[in-house]
C-alpha cells in the first residue's frame, strides 16, 4: 500500500521563524524550507524543487517533490488543478517571509 505523507499546509502558516509560501488559485500553499520553485506539469499536479528546474524529455527534471496537503475529508491528496496556462510558463519562484511577534515585523527573507 502506497502512503502519501503531506509536504504543504493549505491556507494557514504551520508555524516557524521562515515562512515559505507560493498562491495556487488563489489559496496560499505553505511549503518547506527547501522549497524555491513550484511547478505544474502537464497532467495539473503540482511539485516543488530547491534548485531551478529544466525541461526533459517532455517533463521537469526529476529533482522534485510533489506538493501533496490533507484534503477537507483527512484524506492526504497530491495538489492538482486545471492547467490555465502551458506548464513550461507554471514555474515560479516561492514567496519567503521572515515572521515576527506582530505583523509590522514581518519581512520579506533575503535572497
Amino acid at each position: 500500500m502506497l502512503t502519501i505523507t503531506p509536504t504543504a499546509v493549505l491556507d494557514h502558516s504551520p508555524g516557524g521563524e521562515l515562512e515559505v509560501f507560493a498562491v495556487i488559485e488563489g489559496k496560499k500553499v505553505f511549503l518547506p524550507e527547501d522549497a524555491n520553485y513550484i511547478m505544474q506539469d502537464r497532467r495539473g499536479l503540482w511539485y516543488y524543487s530547491a534548485r531551478k528546474p529544466r525541461p526533459k524529455e517532455g517533463d521537469w527534471t526529476p529533482n522534485k517533490t510533489s506538493i501533496s496537503c490533507k484534503s477537507e475529508g483527512g484524506y492526504v491528496r497530491a495538489l492538482k488543478t486545471e492547467t490555465v496556462q502551458p506548464w513550461l510558463e507554471t514555474c515560479q519562484r516561492t514567496v519567503r517571509m521572515v515572521t515576527g511577534n506582530s505583523a509590522a515585523e514581518r519581512r520579506p527573507a533575503d535572497a
